[in-house]
C-alpha cells in the first residue's frame, strides 16, 4: 500500500507503476520507501517525488537509465549520479510525465551501521557537492524516521524506524558538544573582527554561513530532533520548542543584512554573537 500523502495527491497510480522499476535497480533483497517532502508532509508544487531504495548492490547506471527509457520514453531524460562501485549511495533521476522522480539508492548495510553508530553518539560529516555544508550521517536517521515504507519484505525498514525513535541521548550530547563549540569559534575571533573592519565581505560571509549552520545543528539537537537537511529549514525551525526567540527571522536578518559596509558587517557580527550566546545558554541549561 502506498503512502497516504501520495494517494491524497492522486499520485498513487504513478507510485504503483514505479515500484517494479525501482525494485529492478537493485540486486538481491531490497526495501523501498517514499521519502523527501512527500513523506514529511511539506511537499509543494516544486517538490520531486523521492523514492528510497535500500539494498546491497545496484545495477550499473547505464542499465538503470535504459530501464527508465524503456518505461517512460526518451522524454524521461534519466540522469545518474553517485558511488556505484563500491556501492555506497547513488541515484537515478528522471521525468515521469510532468513529475520529477528521484530515486536515491543506499547501501542497506551502511544505513544499519550508521543507525548503530549514531545511537552510540558517533556521527560523521562528509563533504559532498549536493550538501552545501557537508552531509551529516544522522540525516540518514531523519530520513528513516520520516519515510513511508512501500515495500519491506524482510521487515528491515520497520526495524530501523523503531531504532531511530526516540532520538538517542548519546547523539544529542555529541552534537551539542561539537556544534556549540563550533558556533562559538568565530563571533569573537580577532580574524573575524579585522575582516569586518576591512569590509572583507566574501570572507565574512563564509564565516557567517559556517556559524549559522553550527547553530542550526545545535538547535535541532537541543530539541531531540534530527537535522532534516538543508531545505525548508525555516518551517522545520518553527516546530521546535527550545530555541532563542524568533530564531528563523533573526537568521534571515543575519544572512541578508543589506549592502556590504563596515557598519553593516559590525551589526551582522553583533547579531550573530547574540544568537550564538543564547544557543550556548540553552545548551548549558539543558
Amino acid at each position: 500500500m502506498t503512502a497516504q500523502r501520495v494517494r491524497n495527491q492522486g499520485l498513487d497510480p504513478l507510485v504503483h507503476r514505479l515500484l517494479p522499476l525501482v525494485r529492478g535497480f537493485g540486486e538481491g533483497p531490497c526495501g523501498i520507501a517514499l521519502g523527501g517532502s512527500w513523506a514529511k508532509g511539506v511537499a509543494d508544487e516544486h517538490s520531486d517525488l523521492d523514492l528510497y531504495l535500500f539494498c546491497n548492490a545496484v545495477q550499473p547506471p547505464a542499465h538503470r537509465e535504459a530501464m527508465v527509457a524503456r518505461e517512460f520514453g526518451p522524454a524521461a531524460d534519466p540522469r545518474s549520479w553517485g558511488a556505484d562501485v563500491p556501492f555506497e549511495e547513488c541515484g537515478t533521476d528522471w521525468m515521469a510525465g510532468s513529475v520529477r522522480v528521484e530515486c536515491w539508492m543506499r547501501n542497506a548495510g551502511d544505513v544499519e551501521r550508521t543507525i548503530d553508530a549514531c545511537g552510540q553518539g558517533t556521527f560523521a560529516r562528509t563533504l559532498s557537492v549536493w550538501a552545501v555544508m557537508g552531509f551529516f550521517s544522522y540525516v540518514a536517521l531523519s530520513d528513516v524516521r520520516a519515510m513511508d515504507i512501500l515495500e519491506d519484505p524482510d521487515g528491515r525498514l520497520a526495524r530501523w524506524k523503531s531504532l531511530v525513535d526516540p532520538y538517542p541521548e548519546p547523539l544529542r550530547a555529541a552534537v551539542l558538544t561539537r556544534f556549540v563549540a563550533e558556533a562559538a569559534f568565530w563571533p569573537r575571533n580577532p580574524h573575524y573582527a579585522s575582516a569586518v573592519e576591512r569590509a572583507d565581505s566574501i570572507y565574512t560571509s563564509a564565516i557567517v554561513q559556517q556559524t549559522v549552520h553550527a547553530v542550526l545543528q545545535a538547535v535541532f539537537a537541543l530539541n531531540r530532533e534530527y537535522f532534516p537537511g538543508e531545505k525548508k529549514l525555516a518551517g522545520a525551525l518553527g516546530a521546535l520548542r527550545s530555541q532563542p526567540a524568533a530564531t528563523a527571522a533573526r537568521l534571515d536578518g543575519i544572512l541578508f543584512p543589506g549592502a556590504a559596509s563596515v557598519d553593516m558587517l559590525r551589526a551582522q557580527r553583533r547579531a550573530l554573537t547574540e544568537l550564538v550566546d543564547e544557543v550556548a545558554a540553552l545548551a548549558r541549561a539543558s
